[in-house]
Order: C-alpha cells, then sequence, then structure tokens
C-alpha cells in the first residue's frame, strides 16, 4: 500500500517540478508545433489489479478486492500535430490476485489461502489528445491485446486423506484446453509531461486496462467467467526525433 501511494505522490511531484518549465520560454528549434514527430520512452510503476469472478454458486471462495504489482514498457508514438498522437509500445504487467477457500469439515472451519502472480505482455494502440506548450496535459484511449506469459502460486491446501493441511509455492502450468493465454481490451487514462533538456520530456499517467476476455477457455459447463481490470500509475522519460 505505501509503494501505492508513493507512486501517487510521484506523479504529483512530477506535475508541481514541471510548473516553473511553464514560464521558461522554449529554445526556437522546438518553438514551432510538432509535425511528423516520433517519440520513443521508458515507463515504469505500480498497478492495482481487480479480479472479477461471476461467484454464482462458489459461496465458499473469497478473493481480495485489489492485489498489487509491477509495471514496465516501453512506448513508440507519431504526432502528425501538435494536440494528436498515435501510440503503441509493449508493457510488462503484473496481474495478480488473494483467493481464501473457507469451508467447513466436521465442524471445523478451514481457511486456505493462495496467492497468484500473473505476468502479462500488453500491446495497446491508442489515440492521444493533449493541450499545452512546455507542459502538457493528456488524454488518451485505444484497445490493447495480450499475452499471458506466465503464473506463480503459493499458499495452502487440505488432503481429506491426511487430514492436514500443505503448503504449496509453485509455477502454474498452463493447460492448453483449459487456459486462455490471449487477452484482448480496452485502455483509457489521462497525464501529465513537460519538456525538460533539448528534446527529452518526462511525465506522468494514470491507466486503466479493462480485459474483455476470460482467463479461461470453455472446456466445462457451468464455468464461472473471470476477468482483470488494473488501474495503474506510471512515470517514464521520452525522447523526440
Amino acid at each position: 500500500m505505501k509503494l501505492f501511494y508513493s507512486a501517487l505522490l510521484l506523479m504529483c511531484m512530477v506535475g508541481i517540478g514541471m510548473q516553473p518549465l511553464a514560464a521558461q520560454e522554449e529554445p526556437a528549434a522546438d518553438s514551432s508545433p510538432r509535425v511528423r514527430h516520433w517519440v520513443f520512452g521508458l515507463n515504469a510503476g505500480l498497478d492495482r489489479n481487480y479480479h472479477s469472478v461471476d461467484m454464482v454458486y462458489m459461496t465458499d471462495m473469497r478473493f481480495d478486492k485489489y492485489r498489487e504489482g509491477s509495471v514496465f514498457g516501453f512506448r513508440i508514438g507519431y504526432a502528425p500535430t501538435k494536440w494528436l498522437s498515435i501510440n503503441t509500445g509493449a508493457v510488462l504487467i503484473q496481474k495478480n490476485y488473494h483467493m481464501d477457500h473457507v469451508f467447513q469439515y466436521y465442524n471445523l472451519r478451514y481457511s486456505l489461502p493462495t496467492t497468484t502472480t500473473n505476468q502479462y505482455v500488453n500491446v495497446p494502440l491508442e489515440l492521444r489528445l493533449s493541450v499545452g506548450n512546455t507542459v502538457k496535459i493528456h488524454a488518451f484511449g485505444g484497445v490493447f491485446g495480450g499475452y499471458w506469459l506466465s503464473s506463480h502460486r503459493s499458499g495452502t491446501t487440505y488432503s481429506f486423506s491426511n487430514d492436514r493441511n500443505y503448503e504449496f509455492d509453485e509455477d502454474w502450468e498452463f493447460n492448453d484446453k483449459r487456459d486462455n493465454r490471449l487477452e484482448t481490451g480496452f485502455t483509457w487514462g489521462a497525464g501529465i509531461s513537460g519538456m525538460i533538456i533539448g528534446r527529452i520530456e518526462v511525465g506522468a499517467d494514470i491507466r486503466w486496462y479493462y480485459s474483455t476476455s476470460d482467463i479461461q477457455k470453455p472446456y466445462m459447463v457451468n464455468l464461472n467467467p473471470r476477468y482483470n481490470t488494473a488501474f495503474a500509475i506510471q512515470a517514464g522519460v521520452s525522447y523526440w526525433l
């Protein structure tokens, strides 16, 4: 939690730190509107993933509302005008969740927690609208495709035959008939950025990755659909050509 709110504070500090730049005059070489400019950047931050499950009859399952993870990525953008750019890139993002299996057996109540850490790569395609000169405010939105790279689980399970709990810590073995490793969805958000030295730009964004694809394939009847929605705060640096 402290790390997540530290990222939010970082975004505010970026905006405050760039305010004095607005009063400075831009160099003559960069004062004209950007036309046919390319931008390349790197960014990093934290995210909170909401694992949405249609519980139906799964009354013995308890899912955390949010689970935190990390975000790293690079950006490629093309700006045909000063106020509009088209952006893509790749983002390595964790979409984690925590579950408790709560049940009773011989009048004893058991709570078996499982924490799942998931690594995804998301490739967004979005339009970005910008206002401002030296300091800019952005709003953006688009779609993304993704791939489920890996998954790791740790927690506790119960053996009815031995009547005891067992700890486990293991990589999830994907099954092509069960696991849907392809992901699609929508992304949107807002941010702030400013030029600091020549063509170097720094900024911070908040964004959502809303997945429209179930993480499971229809390998059996009466499945409970499961989706990921990640909220990310990230800061980065870019270079304009």
